[in-house]
């Protein structure tokens, strides 16, 4: 006699770590994804092969699925999919973003259109359906302007422009697609991570935010505590809170860079998921709620994860490089599990303010005292002997 299977199911579009997550949480679990990679497709209970491009056929492929086994979920943890999941969880009857705010967070237009009739402020912009209307949309709001791509690539679609060359060389790196042009907002930056479930947001975790000299704003790195006086920083929590609520969130997990200008907070970009890089890990650890696994748990209905969080202080550091070349260093000395590098040695590099340059790893320590962090840092920087050699071709 058969055991009947009484776990939560929930569909996942594409993803890697969520699927540790989802192991962790005992959830019946399908992943779509053009391809499934072949280790993730031996973990899951349910790998679905189909191009993601093609909705209707996923939504075939998961109605086939959910008529075999109901499912209670679905979700994303990539920009790109967030829309089809809403999409998919609606078409189903199942948990999900609401359709609304995925295409509000998806589309940068669209969400700043949402933001501003809700009175939450948003740096001032120009849409260039046509990229060619570009340069006339930074004319006529004033340089400096960052010129962004409407959906998807995050940082890599979006390029600070101090002059009108910089502009045309914007609209040439970003390709013939939609794209917005909105005034530079002058003042620091911080990463705001969020949990928001039933339409109540609670901010996790505000971490000052460091970022390159451009044209590509690379983020350099984060620190927590922020910086900010106590009542600054509940300004912009509440701030936070505004914008996902304007925006129509009523469950998930979300990522949003706000500035602070003379006026007070504005929004640079929001994402209905959870952070890159080691910034997860990071929340988790001075915030207790690891926002993966809190994705998860949210679109199933459940309560939300929470730990003792395990450190008060991140010092956070991205690897860049100040030219192009040939990366060489040595093997980390002290604490080298903190250190994480995307480069071998030998690898070419570009410096941090190329267009298409970026981050090239990360050191990120953690602790209660800011000098002994600071004391580790510089032992552990200094153990690695980066340097960039000319790439002789």
């Amino acid at each position: 006699m058969t055991t009947a299977d009484t776990r939560q199911s929930v569909a996942c579009i594409s993803g890697r770590r969520v699927v540790d997550v989802m192991d962790g949480l005992g959830v019946r679990s399908v992943l779509l994804d053009d391809p499934t990679p072949l280790d993730l497709a031996c973990r899951v209970d349910v790998p679905v092969d189909v191009d993601l491009d093609d909705w209707a056929a996923v939504e075939g492929a998961l109605r086939r699925e959910h008529r075999s086994r109901p499912l209670d979920a679905v979700l994303s943890v990539y920009d790109a999919h967030l829309p089809l999941a809403a999409y998919l969880a609606a078409r189903l009857g199942v948990r999900g973003t609401g359709v609304g705010a995925a295409l509000a967070l998806h589309d940068k237009i669209r969400m700043r259109m949402v933001l501003a009739a809700a009175g939450v402020r948003v740096p001032e912009h120009l849409p260039a359906a046509d990229p060619a209307d570009a340069p006339a949309a930074a004319r006529r709001l004033g340089l400096p302007v960052v010129v962004k791509k409407v959906t998807g690539s995050f940082g890599r679609g979006s390029l600070l422009c101090r002059d009108a060359g910089e502009v045309d060389r914007a609209v040439a790196l970003l390709g013939a697609t939609p794209l917005l042009v909105e005034r530079f907002v002058e003042g620091p930056e911080f990463a705001v991570q969020s949990i928001t479930v039933d339409g109540r947001t609670e901010v996790v975790a505000v971490l000052a935010q460091h970022v390159g000299p451009g044209p590509r704003q690379v983020e350099t790195g984060y620190d927590h505590p922020s910086g900010l006086a106590a009542a600054v920083e509940a300004e912009v929590a509440a701030f936070v809170v505004r914008t996902l609520a304007a925006l129509g969130l009523d469950n998930g997990v979300s990522h949003l860079q706000v500035r602070i200008d003379d006026e007070g907070p504005v929004l640079v970009n929001a994402v209905a998921r959870p952070p890159g890089g080691q910034l997860c890990a990071a929340t988790e650890r001075v915030g207790g709620i690891d926002l993966t696994r809190a994705a998860v748990e949210i679109a199933l209905g459940r309560p939300v994860t929470r730990t003792t969080p395990t450190a008060t202080h991140v010092l956070y550091r991205c690897v860049t490089f100040d030219r192009p070349g040939r990366v060489r260093y040595d093997a980390p000395g002290p604490d080298p599990s903190s250190v994480m590098l995307d480069v071998d040695p030998g690898d070419s590099v570009r410096a941090v303010d190329d267009p298409e340059g970026g981050s090239y790893g990360r050191v990120v320590l953690y602790g209660d005292d800011p000098a002994e962090l600071g004391s580790r840092y510089r032992s552990l920087f200094e153990s690695l002997r980066l340097r960039v050699e000319p790439d002789i071709q």
